[in-house]
């Protein structure tokens, strides 16, 4: 049995990287990341080791240390091509040398050239960043365990596209290690959904750890708790001592954290939910998908209208276009969504936002668009760039499932269409998260938002980012306000930041006192400074060419890594290393790699291509079916696959057992409604898909199926837990009828409550006294899970609030009743 680590494949020599250590402080919302990458060459010959792993927008890459056989070298920041030049240079003269460089929105790429045989080294590399607030008041931190397989359309431009694999294997993670520091103050708890931590508390510091033997084999999510997360607040970071007077560096910078709260009526919607079903979204993904749009469907208020959309190699629309959300439409939802596989191939998502954005608007219903995905697309930026072009239109909300999803895309997305992202991992409760993405989407738009300064004379300002965030009720807002200003004062001075708006044309102001100069955090690098400074190259970036000697030029004087600009690392002390140099690249298309920690996971895949045939139904014209050749390979699922060998045979026999037979293929498989764009739309794509006209049925004949699969079932199956099944069994209108099976699942009779009654309990007064039920259970029984059913609640109340009850009927003396009988 061969030790711990990488191999190449066939031979028992190990690849060089050998362990990695994550040190993490958390202070607030603010995180500083170190981490030792540590390699050694068993080799014969010097070596170059290139990995790739996930960097999300809101950390910055702000430090790079090497230490090659004992002597330190410390990276600086060049342009670019320049810092290129001097790594192959450097090479070429048998130095050795490191190089650290972004790649492609949220991919960063490590070099570390020339490592001598029988030689060790270590990269240090320093990150700063910004924390999210999840849906229940926790600063949300995460880790990547793996950089997943990007799919890549046909005719794509993407330089990681053309990536080869190089020849290796490994047999299980290298040493990995995660210390977790936390300042204590203000802080209730800090847990991990993902993995058993070690807690300890010393001197005002909470220090966590992963316990030992735990492998990184999905993404490490920590949760910090605090007792007031939602405290508007301004941190103040004091420039550095010795730095270039006209550099930003040298004057103060703060943080604004803005939470809005404000009421706003809700508003009926248009809901598209667009579900990730490519190869990649098997297992637990698209079970959680299921979940998901489940909670989605049954939290809807009445009033809206809505779709589902599946897409992989093609897509397929439930319904031609978005229906009123009634009780018919909603049971044919659910018992679609209960189905839903991940059967669809490749992940061609660019097609169905093009197909979304190209249906008509319904009027009145601002339409809101929802994309489950596991974010594993190579064109990016094209489909960030058609959510942008039709924000006007659409706004969107994007989830990202499971481990290695792509955080470039998902908040992109969700940035472009001026709505949140949220991130579910194995383990981590989805249900906030959906209500909350739910609730933002019903609330109306802020327009005119901005944020005004009040500094005193003498002061300047540069905000970053430059366009204040969207804003929702009870969301957290940043903007860094970059300060220049006398350089001595004698004494603190008070300044204010607003942040102002209008909502349905009433204004919103929230403002935020400070002082300048401020208490700078407890961190040993100006990591508000840093991140201001990636805010506002953010900035520039999205303004293309025109401002890259800007960027260049705020990377250099910040110490922060842009797309024009990368680490580079030298040891000129050495003598010229002999040999020829091999090259191990660890990430390939098929290998799933560790983060911070960049490990190669040994997986092998069930790969996926597109289908040949597709059967494509019309009401009441004829159809086309778009798709996407099968040019490009793509990975299985995260959780089944990793850590085990021969994985595609067993997805194939998995494959075989639950393929449904045609008869049960023609009752609920070919019940999708495949409505793929076919005007103009090989000129329109990035590549030219084949157009394949299939089979064609009527639509007519697909409901009459539907209705078939779904007689007998007038009500939908409760799914285990009371909760669960409360909200299963929920009308679309938001009502419950009073039946055995509820009664089962509050634990009564059916006499016992229709006695408990204070009034005749027949007709349209049964379903009112079940509701009532219902609504006192969940608050009675369910009070910690609020976040849960609160929509439902509230769906149920303005059903009630619309009811007309016989003379001697009270809904307050029902409440009283429904309280006396539940308690």
């Amino acid at each position: 049995m061969s030790e711990a680590g990488l191999f190449v494949v066939g031979k028992n020599t190990p690849l060089p990287l050998k362990g990695v250590s994550v040190k993490a402080h958390i202070n607030g919302f603010l995180v500083g990341l170190d981490s030792t990458l540590k390699y050694s060459n068993a080799g014969a010959d010097p070596i170059e080791v290139v990995f790739r792993f996930p960097l999300e927008e809101s950390f910055a890459v702000v430090g790079l240390e090497a230490v090659i056989d004992g002597r330190k070298v410390k990276a600086v920041i060049r342009e670019k091509e320049e810092a290129r030049q001097m790594y192959d240079d450097a090479i070429a003269s048998g130095h050795s040398a490191a190089l650290a460089e972004e790649k492609k929105g949220d991919i960063f790429s490590i070099s570390l050239g020339n490592l001598p045989p029988q030689k060790d080294a270590e990269l240090h590399l320093k990150l700063a960043g910004q924390l999210p607030l999840d849906a229940e008041g926790g600063v949300r931190f995460s880790l990547p365990a793996v950089l997943k397989p990007r799919y890549t359309p046909v005719g794509s431009t993407d330089p990681l596209a053309k990536i080869e694999a190089a020849s290796h294997h490994g047999s299980a993670p290298a040493v990995f290690s995660f210390h977790l520091e936390v300042a204590s103050r203000g802080v209730s708890d800090v847990t991990s959904p993902t993995h058993q931590l070690s807690k300890e508390t010393r001197g005002g510091v909470i220090k966590a750890s992963i316990n030992e033997g735990q492998p990184l084999d999905k993404d490490l999510v920590v949760v910090v708790q605090y007792k007031s997360p939602y405290e508007p607040k301004a941190i103040v970071e004091n420039g550095e001592k010795g730095a270039d007077k006209e550099s930003m560096m040298s004057g103060p910078v703060v943080m604004l954290n803005f939470f809005p709260q404000f009421k706003s009526n809700k508003a009926a919607c248009e809901f598209i939910f667009l579900v990730d079903r490519s190869g990649s979204m098997g297992g637990e993904f698209i079970k959680s998908a299921r979940e998901t749009l489940i909670l989605f469907l049954k939290s809807i208020p009445p009033g809206c209208s809505f779709n589902i959309i599946g897409f992989g190699s093609n897509y397929r629309s439930l319904f031609p276009s978005s229906v009123p959300y009634n009780q018919e439409n909603l049971d044919r939802a659910i018992q679609h969504a209960e189905r839903v596989e991940a059967d669809l191939g490749g992940t061609e998502l660019l097609p169905p936002l093009r197909f979304i954005f190209g249906q008509r608007l319904l009027e009145g219903l601002p339409r809101q668009v929802f994309v489950l995905t596991d974010g594993s697309v190579s064109n990016t930026e094209a489909c960030i760039q058609e959510v942008k072009r039709n924000v006007e239109s659409a706004r969107c909300f994007t989830f990202g499932i499971g481990s290695g999803v792509s955080t470039y895309l998902v908040n992109g997305l969700a940035q472009a269409g001026n709505g949140t992202a949220e991130f579910i991992q194995s383990g981590e409760r989805l249900q906030p998260k959906v209500i909350r993405s739910l609730k933002q989407a019903l609330q109306p738009s802020v327009t005119n938002l901005r944020v005004e300064f009040q500094l005193p004379a003498g002061f300047e300002v540069t905000q970053a980012p430059s366009k204040a965030p969207v804003l929702f009720s009870g969301d957290k807002a940043v903007v860094y306000g970059i300060l220049k200003g006398p350089s001595e004062l004698m004494s603190p001075v008070d300044c204010t930041a607003s942040l102002k708006g209008q909502i349905l044309d009433q204004p919103l102001e929230y403002s935020i006192p400070f002082e300048v100069p401020g208490n700078s955090p407890s961190f040993p690098i100006p990591i508000i400074h840093h991140l201001a400074a990636k805010a506002l190259i953010k900035d520039w970036e999205r303004d293309g060419e025109n401002k890259k000697s800007e960027i260049v030029k705020l990377s250099i004087e910040s110490s922060v890594v842009s797309s024009h600009t990368a680490f580079v690392a030298i040891d000129e002390s050495n003598q010229p290393v002999k040999g020829a140099m091999k090259t191990w690249d660890i990430t390939a298309k098929e290998v799933e790699s560790d983060i911070s920690a960049l490990i190669s996971a040994p997986t092998s895949y069930a790969l996926m291509s597109a289908p040949t045939s597709y059967a494509c139904r019309s009401a009441p014209t004829s159809s086309v079916c778009m798709s996407a050749p099968p040019k490009t390979k793509k990975g299985g699922g995260i959780l089944s696959s990793l850590f085990s060998s021969g994985s595609s045979s067993s997805q194939k026999e998995k494959k075989k057992k639950t393929a449904a037979s045609p008869k049960q293929r023609a009752t609920y498989e070919d019940l999708e409604y495949s409505a793929m764009e076919c005007n103009s739309a090989i000129s329109d794509c990035d590549s030219a898909a084949p157009v394949r006209q299939s089979a064609m049925r009527s639509y007519a004949l697909e409901e009459k199926c539907e209705s078939m699969s779904a007689s007998g079932s007038g009500h939908t199956r409760p799914t285990g837990d009371s909760l669960s099944s409360l909200i299963s069994l929920q009308q679309a209108d938001g009502s419950w009828k009073l039946d055995d099976v509820i009664a089962k699942v509050l634990s009564k009779s059916l006499k016992e409550l229709s006695n408990a009654c204070p009034v005749k309990c027949d007709g349209g007064v049964a379903t009112v006294w079940a509701t009532i039920l219902c609504v006192v259970y969940l608050e009675l029984k369910h009070p910690s899970q609020k976040d849960e059913w609160e929509l439902i609640a509230m769906k149920a109340e303005l059903w009630l609030d619309g009811q007309s009850l016989p003379a001697g009927a009270d809904l307050n003396a029902m409440k009283a009743a429904a309280k006396k009988l539940i308690a």
